[in-house]
């Protein structure tokens, strides 16, 4: 015999959780909150991103914005200044130049033109140049190839004959390079130079600017004409550095500009050392 009641219902056991899937739930979620190697790495990168950023961010804005916009505009200044030009040089070589086109280039504030060399010699496109360039609105001067061999008064008196004070915008220049003057000794070079500027002083009511090559210059003329108006050429990056301390006002940097209007090179100028064109108004 059974003591059970008939038709009692045996009460049911709840089913008991296995140690296994307990484990692997409890496996997986500290899978899924405990980072991985990889992830501590990218949580430390970003930290230290985090922190750069914040001492630079610091940094910035513990300066005057005065102090950043002035960096910004010298650095456009210098910048500006190095790739630009204020005006060119010309003569004969240039060939047929449409100076309406030329004279829309705005960085152009001056012309230079050849007129005469030597004692005998006149550029045959000179006063072609000199009026449709003026006549285009450009600022324009004129300058003589000086040859120290010849005398210095017959250089001036060409020059004189073919350069009106009247026709001009800006003080004459002399140009004085090693061609022509090789054989000159240093000297007789300085003593004829003098003289033609003198001469053109006491004609045109102001010393001519002196054109010269960077290391003729050194060799031949300063520091003795280093008190004069000096046109320097050196072409490339490198500032002309004047023997005795000179300052040069007019770089020439160099001499395979382009221009249009101008078929061909042409070379290239540009104001130094505070120079505007106010200080070669005539």
């Amino acid at each position: 015999m059974t003591n059970k009641r008939p038709n009692a219902r045996t009460p049911k056991r709840p089913k008991r959780r296995s140690s296994a899937s307990k484990r692997g739930k409890k496996g997986f979620l500290e899978k899924l909150l405990t980072p991985s190697k990889a992830s501590k790495r990218s949580f430390r990168r970003l930290g230290y991103v985090a922190c750069a950023v914040a001492i630079v961010a610091a940094l910035f804005f513990c300066t005057p914005l005065s102090s950043h916009l002035s960096l910004l505009t010298s650095r456009s200044s210098r910048g500006s200044a190095r790739s630009s030009y204020h005006g060119i040089d010309i003569s004969k070589h240039q060939g047929r130049i449409n100076w309406k086109t030329v004279a829309k280039d705005r960085n152009i504030q001056f012309v230079y033109i050849k007129a005469t060399e030597g004692a005998s010699v006149v550029d045959r496109h000179y006063q072609k140049n000199l009026r449709e360039a003026r006549a285009a609105g450009l600022r324009v001067g004129s300058y003589h190839f000086f040859r120290a061999y010849k005398p210095a008064r017959e250089q001036f008196e060409l020059f004189k004959r073919h350069v009106k004070k009247g026709q001009q915008d800006l003080i004459p220049m002399v140009d004085v390079e090693e061609t022509g003057n090789r054989q000159v000794s240093r000297q007789r070079l300085q003593r004829n130079l003098r003289e033609f500027m003198e001469l053109m002083k006491n004609h045109y009511g102001k010393y001519p600017l002196l054109y010269s090559q960077y290391r003729f210059y050194n060799e031949k003329l300063a520091p003795e004409f280093n008190r004069y108006f000096i046109f320097i050429a050196r072409y490339g990056k490198r500032e002309p550095v004047l023997k005795g301390g000179g300052k040069y006002n007019i770089w020439q940097y160099s001499e395979r500009g382009r221009i249009k209007g101008i078929e061909g090179y042409v070379d290239l100028d540009r104001f130094a050392n505070g120079t505007t064109i106010r200080d070669i108004e005539l």
